[in-house]
């Protein structure tokens, strides 16, 4: 199997191993279920992408990078179904000043679906994120709050 073709489609998979192993230095992956349909997100620094998958994704590795992931997934059939949303997001520091994160988004080959955002931070500081999602083909509507620290040193 080609390396590339590897990393894209492992990245899922090591995201949420990873997101389920850090739980030291960031927050544990949140879930908000709305009908039939869950929105799952999670903040983690650059650095604890490995150089090999941040690259895949052009993605800067750095202490002052951190990293939102959103997926979304309809619950409505027999298996759970990963599906693509219209998703925005709002980001602003206790100054209130905003934080651009700039989505994209990665579908996989075995139709895993989920979005990747960086943003730039600093040391000790808070960031509060809004997430408004809207799945394709539906009428849910999520909007999220939550904050987050970071810590870079």
């Amino acid at each position: 199997m080609h390396i590339q073709t590897w990393l894209k489609s492992g990245i899922f998979v090591l995201l949420t191993a990873l997101l389920l192993t850090t739980s030291q230095t960031s927050q544990a992956e949140q879930v908000v279920i709305q009908g039939d349909h869950e929105l799952h997100y999670n903040t983690f620094p650059s650095t604890f992408l490995s150089t090999e998958v941040a690259n895949a994704y052009q993605i800067t590795r750095s202490k002052n990078r951190g990293i939102l992931s959103i997926s979304i997934m309809d619950k409505s059939g027999d298996q759970p179904k990963a599906v693509e949303a219209n998703i925005s997001i709002d980001a602003k520091n206790l100054f209130q000043q905003s934080k651009d994160i700039e989505l994209i988004k990665i579908v996989e080959q075995d139709e895993a679906v989920y979005y990747l955002g960086t943003f730039a931070l600093n040391n000790q500081e808070n960031v509060n994120f809004t997430i408004n999602a809207k799945p394709n083909n539906s009428e849910t509507v999520f909007q999220v709050k939550f904050t987050r620290e970071f810590f870079t040193d």
